[in-house]
């Protein structure tokens, strides 16, 4: 445990750095900038920076939480559905900002065992990566189907996609795949994953059919109505 905690030191130590550098740069642009429009720049670099480092802190905040000496998991019936519909409506204005679609085709019935608050919190980060992975203009799918044993939630974007030698890294904290260009601290599916065993659920990464972007399906025991 302590080797463990290391690491994530160091490695959260590395992630921050680069955010913190940047501010730094751009806050010493904007104090010797000569023009408005050449402030305005800087400042908005500046900006950028502090939303990188903020969601870098909060995700490792997250991850913490999420220790297995620090859960008090009680599980109760969730209503996945409700918990799906909320989570776009938070991340709206996200995909709103870069004119794309979030298409929810909801299941009825979809009542899981677990807790809210958490699954909320998965979904949030697979919804939000499909959001930023994706290009402007185009549209994130979430389904879900219920079985007689499970519930199962796709969402599919249509951004560069994991390849497939890849995949058995993105777990990993901090593991971002080699030259992705969205901004991102790489906790993103340690978390999800952290969340899933909680839950004894699954996760797979595909290519969609369309041979274009990530399919990600979740596979939720099902509580029998």
């Amino acid at each position: 445990l302590i080797e463990q905690e290391r690491h994530f030191t160091a490695d959260a130590a590395h992630e921050l750095r680069t955010p913190l550098a940047g501010i730094r740069a751009q806050a010493q642009v904007a104090r010797g900038a000569t023009d408005d429009d050449e402030r305005a720049r800087a400042l908005n670099g500046v900006m950028t920076g502090c939303d990188r480092a903020t969601h870098a802190v909060e995700q490792m905040l997250t991850l913490a939480r999420l220790a297995p000496d620090a859960v008090s998991f009680q599980p109760t019936s969730v209503d996945l559905g409700a918990v799906l519909k909320a989570t776009i409506g938070e991340l709206a204005p996200i995909a709103v900002a870069k004119h794309m679609d979030i298409a929810l085709n909801d299941g009825r019935g979809a009542v899981v065992s677990g807790d809210a608050g958490l699954l909320a919190i998965l979904f949030r980060n697979l919804i939000d990566n499909a959001i930023r992975y994706s290009a402007t203009g185009t549209k994130v799918d979430v389904d879900m189907e219920v079985t007689t044993s499970d519930v199962r939630v796709t969402v599919r974007d249509t951004g560069p996609g994991i390849p497939a030698e890849q995949r058995a890294n993105v777990g990993r904290r901090f593991y971002r795949a080699p030259g992705t260009q969205a901004p991102g601290s790489g906790l993103g599916l340690s978390i999800v994953q952290r969340i899933l065993d909680l839950h004894r659920g699954t996760i797979r990464l595909d290519t969609p059919a369309e041979n274009t972007g990530l399919l990600v399906t979740i596979a939720l025991p099902r509580v029998a109505g």
